[in-house]
């Protein structure tokens, strides 16, 4: 009975400090255009020590896996990223934040390159497309699909609000 109570007091402390809490994430605001997108968000994650169960909901937008703790869960957002998804994301009841863009504050360019972009096909690109077009200073937006990149021309574009634009999207996007 000791031994069962000793376990149970370490489970709670370890669960009330942080360390190793396992449960589900869930990344919302996703673009998941098609079939291919859901592929490359499971592709992404099966690559990751301690995440399982990948599911997405093309419909809602939303991308659920299982992380076997804050580390797991953490690798499967920066594996998202990578593979060019973005959105907002809790684990538990906690936010998990994605890697930061290398948008420089307040920063303002005439061209702007970005990588790290999923574009799996036509329906990815035009919302690229969509969402940069709506920048101020914005005239021209080209992606290259294969390369997961995008080069961005104007006058006097903010890159954040390039950045914003893509991850309000649901497209991560790392400048470069």
């Amino acid at each position: 009975m000791r031994f069962v109570q000793f376990c149970s007091a370490i489970a709670l402390l370890l669960v009330s400090s942080g360390i190793a809490t396992a449960g589900k994430v869930e990344v919302t605001g996703v673009h998941l255009c098609c079939p291919k997108c859901a592929k490359g968000v499971a592709d992404a994650l099966s690559k990751v020590d301690g995440v399982s169960g990948a599911m997405c909901d093309r419909e809602a937008k939303t991308v659920t896996f299982t992380a076997a703790n804050d580390e797991a869960a953490q690798a499967g957002i920066n594996a998202l990223a990578a593979a060019g998804y973005h959105g907002t994301a809790k684990h538990g009841d906690d936010a998990l934040e994605f890697p930061a863009s290398g948008a420089k504050e307040d920063a303002k360019a005439n061209s702007i390159s970005l990588s790290h972009i999923h574009l799996c096909c036509g329906s990815c690109l035009k919302a690229v497309g969509a969402a940069v077009n709506d920048v101020d200073g914005v005239s021209n937006v080209s992606c290259d699909r294969e390369k997961m990149t995008c080069s961005v021309t104007g006058t006097n574009v903010s890159v954040e609000a390039v950045v914003k634009a893509l991850n309000d999207a649901g497209f991560n996007a790392t400048v470069e």
